[in-house]
């Protein structure tokens, strides 16, 4: 194992951790190349298959057909680690997006809200968050209340504007570039604003367990080349979104939001469940 028993059991108290060094300088500079050089070529499609977020966040969506480099993050050894942890043995890839809130857009701020809610039939998630910038207060640095996913799902107690206020006990995962952050999927948690001049680049990688659809079309992405050098990590790949009944349609497009309800972030899936004692009986 990668994390120590320290690590884990922190992990496992908390719902969220922090491992740091995770990439070289070296690599961190192929990577943000990468993203930028991404950016340019996809234009004003870019983050497109994905949540709509307007011109607040800079935005890449369904990375994993769409480069080495983004491979190579797909498989890394500890997110492997820990999407095991969370879900255990059988776990497939969720989703895999750049992230990047434009600095001064203080409508970028997320209402709190826990992953896996989103999700119908997924019994298990977790989202790794890789810095590419230094997390820090100023710039936005993910809000997380440790220990959270023990409890009831953020939007089973809290309305929208509740949602949206700083929450008590809530902390910031504030941490270097090349940092890889453990979200489990109930912890509450959002991306904040960035109220720095610079960027604050993330990737969000988020496993779920296989009965659960991908938040997009994957598999039908991935070419026999790209699978070939996958080798054994093809057993990653979700299955097709047509396989869960669904459509290969940008993400907002199969959302339904929750009855009273009219912000994107506590809105589901159409199907999910509303609570998680209902999803987990």
């Amino acid at each position: 194992m990668l994390t120590s028993n320290e690590q884990q059991e922190f992990y496992r108290e908390n719902g969220y951790l922090i491992i740091e060094n995770v990439f070289s300088k070296e690599r961190l500079k192929r990577i943000r190349d990468a993203a930028e050089e991404r950016l340019l070529f996809e234009g004003d499609q870019a983050g497109s298959e994905g949540a709509e977020h307007g011109l607040l966040v800079r935005r890449l969506c369904n990375l994993f057909s769409k480069g080495r480099v983004w491979e190579k993050i797909a498989t890394e050894p500890i997110a492997l680690e820990g999407a095991q942890l969370t879900i255990g043995h059988d776990f497939r890839w969720q989703a895999m997006n750049f992230h990047d809130p434009v600095p001064g857009e203080s409508e970028a701020h997320q209402s709190i809200h826990s992953d896996r809610s989103f999700f119908p039939k997924s019994i298990g998630y977790i989202t790794i968050i890789f810095t590419f910038d230094d997390m820090t207060v100023e710039n936005g640095a993910t809000r997380i209340v440790p220990g959270s996913h023990k409890g009831p799902w953020p939007r089973e107690v809290l309305d929208t504007k509740q949602a949206y206020e700083v929450i008590d006990g809530e902390i910031y995962a504030v941490c270097p570039a090349g940092s890889a952050i453990f979200v489990h999927g109930d912890v509450w948690h959002s991306g904040r604003a960035n109220y720095s001049r610079s960027t604050r680049r993330a990737l969000h990688l988020g496993f779920s367990c296989p009965n659960a659809a991908p938040q997009y079309e994957i598999s039908g992405n991935l070419t026999a080349e790209i699978r070939s050098r996958l080798g054994d990590h093809c057993k990653l790949i979700p299955g097709t979104l047509d396989g869960f009944d669904l459509k290969d349609l940008p993400f907002y497009y199969r959302v339904a939001a929750v009855p009273g309800e009219d912000n994107f972030v506590n809105s589901v899936i159409d199907g999910a469940d509303i609570s998680k004692a209902t999803r987990d009986r």
